[in-house]
């Protein structure tokens, strides 16, 4: 996806535009989100895993399936090196971000607190990560 100025269909206000690394576990972004507002996301570029390049989608990898287990986000619409969101540190509130197309409606934060933001891989495995994908975080 292309770099853009152009808000997407709802948005109006952009309120971050930056580099997630791929080695930060826990990737502080400036936004604080507020309980029921509506964000819309966009993830451009790639990162590297090992040596394994991913866009912010991420990439199921068979040879690794084994240790999905291990994996930080857990949920079904995730994979290796799939751009997720949190709100704060908290495990509960992961959800998948990836390149943005999955939320063309927006998402509605639950709760409020700090937008933090990870490549979804096993915790002790950051090390060996580059890169970083370009996220855009917007509201209405």
């Amino acid at each position: 996806m292309p770099d853009s100025q152009i808000a997407p269909p709802g948005a109006g206000k952009l309120l971050y535009r930056g580099s997630v690394e791929a080695d930060d576990p826990w990737f502080e972004t400036p936004v604080q989100l507020t309980s029921g507002e509506r964000y819309f996301f966009r993830a451009s570029g790639s990162w590297t895993d090992w040596n394994q390049p991913h866009d912010a989608n991420g990439l199921r990898i068979e040879k690794l399936r084994p240790f999905e287990r291990f994996i930080r986000c857990q949920s079904a619409d995730v994979a290796w090196f799939t751009l997720v969101g949190a709100i704060g540190k908290d495990r509960d509130s992961f959800f998948a971000i990836g390149d943005g197309l999955r939320w063309p409606e927006g998402w509605v934060a639950p709760a409020s607190g700090p937008l933090l933001c990870f490549a979804n891989d096993a915790r002790l495995m950051y090390f060996n990560n580059h890169g970083a994908v370009t996220l855009e975080v917007w509201t209405t």
